[in-house]
């Protein structure tokens, strides 16, 4: 994660379409991307994958032979692709436009996260003028993270101090001369990286371009970026990143809203809709965690006194995993000795918009969402419940 999405998540900082895809112009019809790449073996399968917050579908897949790769297709609109090597972490972007593209460059395998494979993409781009104009926006981007390292250079000995204190040396230290540069060069810093990023955003309001930055830039949306939105041409709401904006402010998931319908496969290949998953209870919980997620496996024991009290009570818990390491859940769920349902699925979360977890949703019987998140952890959870159910 760059800083600058870093910053974002800790929310400090809350061509005409038709020109650029008219294929007759150049007699063009879709695209071709010409891959030659060196670290990557005969048989790698290479991928082509919307950037954006969702876990989408690949649009394009090819596999590797003597270094070398071929996508072929059409774009509707222009698209923001990572390439990647499939199943993978890391990636090289492009502006997906009909027009022949080659890529180049090389590809390294680095230490797998979480048993997931990872991969340094080094490469370059030609062919493309919507993809130049892309790495002129990264580069603008990039610059702050350069800004943000010589700042944390620049301060290494005051940070040092800083956090050396405690109480009243502490407090006595932030009145200093020195603190208070240091307290300058942070302010200036953020008031840089949201003049930058906001500047591109809002400079590009009338164009796919406004959505696609936001998205790749901010590392989550709410509804701080409503109104934003609302200000966009309907070209643009219409536009995919301009509806992935739209789903990311308002996702599925408000109180008062019902479930679409889905489909849990057990270990045994038995399938639960969630009329299987709520009979004989009045509220049921999803739970989506993973078995590397810190703040889900505390948030457990809280889950676990919910269910020993409300159990008998009408109350359900299922467990839906984004593990991508099945081995891993299981583990995990041998650990927590978890006796409610529990599935390992992907689709499902997706479903759920689900961004980061834990995330959670409480139901009732006809799958009308009653709370969500904050609303039903922790002592909320005993709270609702109990406020749902009785004592």
């Amino acid at each position: 994660m760059t800083i600058i999405k870093s910053l974002l998540k800790a929310g400090l900082l809350s061509y005409c379409l038709v020109a650029v895809f008219s294929a007759c112009a150049n007699g063009q019809k879709g695209y071709v991307i010409n891959g030659q790449i060196e670290g990557l073996a005969d048989g790698t399968v290479v991928s082509l994958v919307p950037m954006s917050h969702d876990n989408d579908s690949a649009l394009a897949e090819a596999a590797v032979e003597n270094g070398e790769f071929v996508f072929k297709g059409v774009a509707e609109e222009p698209i923001c692709a990572m390439l990647k090597v499939k199943d993978s972490y890391g990636c090289g972007y492009l502006m997906l436009e009909n027009t022949e593209m080659a890529v180049t460059g090389t590809v390294k395998a680095g230490e797998p996260s979480q048993g997931t494979p990872v991969y340094s993409w080094d490469v370059k781009v030609t062919g493309s003028p919507l993809t130049d104009k892309l790495a002129a926006f990264d580069a603008r981007h990039d610059s702050l993270n350069i800004l943000y390292e010589q700042n944390q250079v620049k301060f290494a000995d005051t940070y040092k101090k800083y956090n050396s204190l405690k109480g009243p040396e502490k407090a006595a230290f932030q009145q200093s001369e020195e603190f208070q540069a240091l307290a300058k060069a942070e302010k200036d810093f953020f008031d840089t990286v949201e003049k930058t990023i906001t500047g591109m955003v809002d400079a590009n309001k009338d164009s796919f371009w406004g959505p696609l930055l936001m998205i790749k830039y901010y590392n989550f949306l709410s509804e701080e970026q409503g109104e934003y939105y609302n200000s966009l041409p309907d070209d643009v709401k219409n536009s995919f990143y301009g509806k992935k904006m739209k789903e990311e402010i308002w996702p599925v998931g408000q109180a008062g809203e019902q479930v679409k319908a889905f489909k849990l496969t057990g270990d045994d290949g038995t399938e639960y809709d969630f009329a299987k998953l709520a009979e004989g209870k009045k509220y049921v919980m999803l739970d989506f965690w993973a078995s590397w997620c810190g703040p889900c496996r505390k948030e457990l024991p809280n889950v676990k006194k919910a269910y020993a009290q409300f159990k008998d009570k009408g109350f359900e818990v299922v467990s839906i995993s984004i593990d991508k390491d099945e081995a891993a859940w299981r583990k995990a769920v041998k650990e927590e000795q978890l006796v409610w349902p529990n599935f390992r699925d992907q689709a499902v979360a997706d479903l759920f918009k689900v961004k980061a977890v834990p995330t959670v949703y409480l139901l009732d019987s006809n799958g009308n969402i009653v709370a969500s998140n904050m609303e039903c952890r922790g002592q909320a959870l005993i709270e609702k419940l109990t406020e749902l159910l009785g004592k």
